[in-house]
């Protein structure tokens, strides 16, 4: 027993539990399994052996637990047990399902391009935080691997308070250099608090600035400087003033109050008959900032020394009638001339046909991006030809349209989260080798898909890929596929093989609904994946060589 026994029920038996899975989790002094008891899974965190004979981590590592067990917050994952076995002490959390900030930063990294995904995850952030600080606890090592972003609503889930200030943090191996304040780096523990988090929360952002690729707002930019102020006297005095700086909305000036006198008139004038039509707005904002319309189409320079643009959208002015009848066909030109000057056509826009009803589209070969949403919702777009030039398809740019068929450029790395997701007519896909990652729900609900040939070079199936294809037959898994994500195959009732040609089992949590599916795998490879997790509760069956 340990001075714990008082508030919570110890575990000193290894074999309590039915699985241990590690984790490829960053921990400096500890190790980090999924474990399964009782049918309900655990995160358990061990001190490293390295470590067990070290009266400071282990007084660290008991304090973490003494502190995390009294805290109970929606956005902190909740501390469970302390228990000892053979291996020495460790905790056992609350299992979280999800991805941590890192992952969802490198798999989707124009998630934060939206601000308000932005707000939601500071606001949540620093409710937790000031929580802990309600608690006397600075947190002293929020970074991205620290933080949680839950499968359902993506909500903030802080994980791991190793490193929160105690008396032993001088010589503790928690901080990250990256995220930590000029006073921390200093390793003097009594000159840390509250305001050495939200210097943090500013790197945070700092960080995500650079991930999502497109500066930040002018709001967040000033809240990010102060943040990062070095002298503390000068950032944010609570997580409370910085929430209210959050939340502030702008002041209304009399510049705004034209600027948005202009684009009403604008609307009411030009679009009059569509003003319950939520997409005016853009249509307005497109007409004042492009450069060039051509056939209807309005087009944007990007760079005067390459001689590039872009597609911004199209105009209701050409295409009015068409909206109505719901038939719009697109004709997009590789070459525009501009003021007496010729510029490539490089780029779709984010959002540049949302919902346009479009039935046809021809792509030049020019073209090198595909925007996020670029094609969402066109229900009679049938047939489009991406240019294999094209390297980036962004994220659901062909969500609910009716495309039937589609080969991917052989320049794309990655499908990115939901680009083909209820394609309900698609039926044949082709991917390119080189492809590396299908990403969040990328074929999610395409019903009439029955067969997909996925390519040699793929590294990675993200969570729910083939979410509810209800018509897909089989799979075939490439040897050298590392990772597949949760519920990739949830739902998939006409599939009844898989073929997993790695000779590894990948780490798994859930990604069948049903246990009836034989699973082909390596000869050599047979009772590795009955002992693994998940894949042992299927019928694996050794065929491949």
């Amino acid at each position: 027993m340990t001075q714990y026994s008082s508030f919570i029920d110890i575990d000193t038996n290894v074999e309590l539990f039915e699985s241990i899975l590690p984790l490829d989790v960053d921990g400096s002094t500890s190790q980090a399994y999924m474990v399964n008891r009782g049918g309900e899974q655990f995160f358990m965190k061990q001190l490293r052996a390295e470590y067990l004979n070290d009266p400071r981590f282990r007084l660290i590592f008991e304090k973490e637990f003494k502190e995390g067990i009294q805290i109970e917050h929606p956005n902190i994952v909740r501390y469970k047990e302390w228990g000892e076995n053979s291996q020495g002490p460790y905790i056992l959390m609350e299992y979280v399902s999800g991805e941590t900030l890192q992952e969802k930063l490198s798999n989707d990294p124009a998630y934060f391009r939206d601000e308000k995904h932005l707000e939601k995850l500071l606001l949540q952030l620093l409710d937790a935080l000031h929580c802990l600080h309600e608690h006397h606890i600075v947190y002293c090592d929020l970074k991205p691997s620290n933080i949680m972003l839950t499968r359902i609503n993506d909500d903030v889930k802080i994980v791991d308070l190793g490193f929160c200030d105690t008396d032993h943090y001088s010589f503790s191996a928690g901080m990250t250099e990256y995220y930590a304040a000029p006073e921390q780096q200093k390793k003097n523990s009594e000159q840390l608090d509250i305001r050495t988090d939200i210097y943090a929360l500013g790197k945070l952002m700092a960080h995500i600035e650079k991930m999502r690729g497109k500066r930040l707002s002018p709001k967040y930019q000033r809240i990010m400087k102060r943040c990062l102020e070095k002298d503390m006297d000068k950032r944010f005095e609570s997580t409370q003033e910085l929430t209210k700086a959050l939340k502030k909305k702008p002041a209304v000036t009399l510049s705004a109050c034209l600027g948005g006198l202009l684009v009403l008139l604008a609307a009411f004038f030009i679009w009059q008959p569509y003003d319950r039509d939520k997409k005016n707005l853009r249509y307005v904002k497109n007409f004042l900032t492009k450069d060039k319309t051509v056939e209807g189409i309005y087009y944007k320079i990007l760079s005067e020394d390459s001689a590039t643009c872009m597609v911004l959208g199209r105009s209701l002015f050409k295409f009015k009638k068409d909206t109505v009848t719901k038939r719009i066909n697109l004709y997009i030109r590789e070459n525009i001339k501009i003021k007496d000057k010729f510029y490539r056509c490089v780029a779709i826009a984010d959002k540049a046909f949302y919902e346009s009803n479009v039935t046809s589209v021809h792509l030049p070969a020019s073209l090198r991006e595909i925007g996020e949403q670029a094609f969402y919702g066109n229900p009679l777009l049938s047939n489009i030809h991406i240019p294999e030039g094209v390297s980036r398809i962004g994220a659901k740019s062909f969500y609910k349209s009716g495309i039937e068929s589609i080969k991917v450029s052989s320049h794309v790395k990655k499908i990115e989260h939901g680009v083909f997701a209820i394609c309900k007519n698609l039926k044949n896909v082709q991917l390119p080798e080189g492809l590396e990652s299908l990403g969040l729900d990328a074929f999610g609900e395409c019903i009439e898909l029955q067969f997909i040939e996925l390519p040699s070079t793929l590294k990675n199936i993200d969570r729910g890929v083939f979410w509810r294809c209800t018509n897909l037959q089989k799979i075939e898994i490439p040897a050298g596929v590392e990772s597949i994500g949760e519920y990739a195959f949830f739902y998939c009732d006409s599939m009844k093989d898989v073929y997993n040609y790695a000779l590894e089992p990948q780490p798994l949590s859930v990604i069948f609904n049903r246990k009836d599916i034989r699973v082909h795998v390596p000869q050599a490879s047979v009772e590795k994946y009955r002992q693994a997790q998940h894949w042992g509760k299927m019928i694996i069956v050794g065929d491949l060589p």
